[in-house]
């Protein structure tokens, strides 16, 4: 088989990354020289790939960025390049370099086409996701489109590096546990306090043994504001050393503090249910085929934010099969709402 040199342009954030899997991993076959571009919010995923070189680089790009990543496509004469994140600059970059077949996921909206008709015959192949009516395909399943017939999709993610959790991780985390996802910008667009998590969490507590709960790691003051709280309250599970703090009025509910991507990774597939803010947790869910219930805190003052969101869910969870809630600042309403679902 030829070997090709391919580069992947995935500075994307860390959810994103995981629809890429498995167009990356069916790419990764060992005749197949892979660059891929990751940027500060997903490359802490890098322990995923396996003989392919990683580009650490901004997420939104600076001018140092673009100049190397020209001047890399000019040394290395790739033979493809995958466009996976919908940065405009990318969209020139077949234009220029027109012996190169680039491949890409492109976009329709109401206002603009990214990128236009114009730029889009310089492609090679694209697949067009739709944000102006469902789409039938979600973003994952059209980048797979994008692969040649001749190769073969890896369902099974055989040419990735799936790391399994240790025994002494599994050894400090209970048996059975929820793990919820608290994000404070969400929260506080909610309206909900300390108490309202409080009595949110004692809701789980009635249907599931134990709650393992992560938090922001943004070094900001309001995040802070919240880890110390969490500290003092909940009982804490160091998931880097091995270690429990245990809190005399805590036993059920552990703050798992300073949790890495790879750990994360590793316990929501030990979860018997993952419950959080739409994004990394639910993606990260479905790789493991694991159950999970997504929460949204959109307004819908109308038809067409309705719409809007229909269609932004049918590019990223179509055909996923996860339930979700829609949140208010109502924590009674809420909470029914939840355990009505989980």
């Amino acid at each position: 088989m030829t070997t090709k040199k391919i580069l992947i342009l995935k500075n994307a954030r860390g959810g994103d990354l995981f629809t890429s899997l498995r167009l990356i991993s069916s790419l990764n076959i060992k005749n197949n020289k892979i660059r891929l571009y990751l940027s500060e919010l997903n490359n802490c995923f890098a322990f995923l790939f396996k003989n392919i070189e990683i580009i650490k680089i901004k997420y939104d790009l600076k001018i140092s960025n673009r100049i190397n990543i020209f001047l890399d496509i000019i040394k290395n004469k790739y033979d493809e390049i995958y466009i996976l994140s919908p940065k405009t600059f990318y969209f020139f970059l077949p234009f220029i370099f027109r012996k190169i077949k680039f491949f890409a996921i492109v976009y329709n909206g109401k206002k603009r086409n990214r990128p236009n008709n114009f730029l889009r015959k310089f492609l090679f192949s694209y697949k067009v996701i739709s944000r102006i009516k469902k789409n039938n395909n979600n973003y994952e399943e059209l980048q797979t489109k994008l692969l040649d017939d001749n190769i073969e999709l890896d369902n099974n993610f055989t040419n990735l590096s799936i790391p399994l959790i240790s025994s002494e991780l599994k050894s400090i985390l209970p048996k059975s546990f929820l793990f919820f996802q608290f994000r404070y910008l969400f929260f506080e667009d909610l309206k909900w306090n300390f108490d309202d998590l409080d009595k949110l969490f004692s809701a789980l507590l009635a249907k599931y043994e134990n709650i393992l709960f992560s938090s922001d790691n943004e070094n900001n003051s309001k995040s802070i504001k919240y880890i110390n709280y969490f500290k003092k309250k909940y009982s804490s599970i160091d998931t880097n050393n091995y270690k429990i703090n245990l809190i005399n009025n805590s036993k059920k509910i552990f703050f798992l503090e300073n949790l890495s991507a790879k750990n994360l990774f590793l316990i929501l597939k030990e979860s018997q249910i993952n419950l959080g803010k739409h994004g990394i947790i639910s993606h990260i869910s479905h790789f493991h085929s694991a159950k999970c219930h997504n929460l949204f805190n959109f307004e819908i003052n109308n038809i067409d934010d309705f719409y809007h969101q229909k269609f932004s869910y049918s590019e990223w969870y179509g055909h996923m099969s996860y339930k979700f809630s829609f949140l208010n600042n109502d924590i009674n309403k809420t909470i029914r709402k939840i355990l009505k679902f989980i």
